[in-house]
């Protein structure tokens, strides 16, 4: 019995140190900080896995008591309050052997509410609001490539143009900030699920994966969502109910990302399909990627796709 609890024990704290570690790496090395930071789960996730959610959540208020005690107790919560209830769902997730899309949609949802939490805690504690904070400091960097368009000796009207459009870009992410969020929190899960996958198998765990991206597919109904908040978008636009408009933005961003997505999945079930060569697949990518004409075409096929299940993925073949 005291064997079964030495065990977890010791490896609670070493996988504890390493969240530490990153947490050091991620506030004193710039270049690598960030990612590093994204990654701060990976080591509770193993400890879910190995040894259950009890010893994960363990792990992940030691560490946020060290880390209040090497660096600050706001970059502690920055840390463990942002990115540990990620790591424990996680780890319950792979431990409890769940499909990948149920994993991911835990972990993003544990994901969300972390952001959302950080966020009120840096309102309540600071006094004010970091969303403000991250706006401004764009608006400042507008101005100050306006500046430099000036000393550069770019006539007036034009950088009065260019101004414009830098304004109306800043109100924009200002209104999209909810749905940047829960595109935030997918892709952040994403890359924990997938590193920690990586990991576990290293260890001898077997681990389910998400299919070929090429058969990657969401529900149909993501396409009817897309129309609808369209819809919404121009009835709340043209009738001045603008918590209608605002909403319907966010939904519109969210679902158009989902569709693009299922867009670039039927192109390289079609690249392969018709067995296209290396050069043409990296042609068409660089169009799309650069081209907003093809990045609209490959979101209409996308909502093709989704509605009538070309690939015919959600029915049996």
């Amino acid at each position: 019995m005291q064997h079964n609890r030495v065990r977890p024990m010791v490896e609670g704290g070493i996988l504890a140190s390493i969240a530490v570690l990153f947490a050091l790496i991620s506030a004193y090395m710039p270049l690598v900080g960030p990612f590093v930071n994204l990654v701060w789960p990976v080591p509770i996730i193993l400890l879910g896995v190995r040894h259950g959610y009890k010893w994960s959540i363990m792990a992940t208020f030691v560490a946020g008591i060290i880390i209040a005690m090497l660096m600050h107790p706001l970059s502690a919560v920055g840390v463990v309050v942002g990115f540990g209830l990620i790591g424990i769902v996680l780890g319950h997730a792979f431990r409890s052997n769940f499909e990948p899309v149920k994993t991911l949609l835990w972990g993003s949802a544990a994901s969300l509410i972390s952001k959302v939490a950080v966020l009120a805690i840096s309102a309540v504690v600071l006094g004010i609001n970091p969303l403000n904070m991250e706006t401004e400091a764009l608006s400042k960097a507008f101005e100050q490539a306006v500046e430099m368009y000036r000393k550069l000796g770019m006539k007036e009207e034009d950088i009065a143009v260019i101004s414009t459009n830098m304004q109306s870009m800043v109100q924009f992410m200002k209104l999209i900030l909810p749905a940047g969020f829960v595109l935030a929190a997918i892709v952040d899960t994403f890359l924990n699920f997938q590193i920690a996958k990586i990991v576990l198998k290293k260890l001898g765990n077997q681990v389910k994966s998400f299919p070929k991206f090429k058969d990657w597919t969401f529900p149909g109904y993501i396409a009817y969502i897309f129309i609808l908040a369209l819809v919404a978008m121009y009835w709340g636009n043209s009738r001045q109910m603008t918590t209608l408009y605002h909403i319907a933005v966010n939904f519109q961003v969210i679902t158009s990302t989902l569709l693009f997505i299922q867009g670039l999945a039927l192109f390289y079930y079609l690249t392969d399909k018709y067995n296209l060569s290396r050069l043409v697949r990296g042609i068409i990518l660089f169009l799309i990627f650069t081209n907003g004409l093809f990045t609209q075409m490959l979101i209409i096929a996308g909502a093709f796709d989704m509605a009538f299940d070309y690939r015919q993925l959600r029915r049996p073949r």
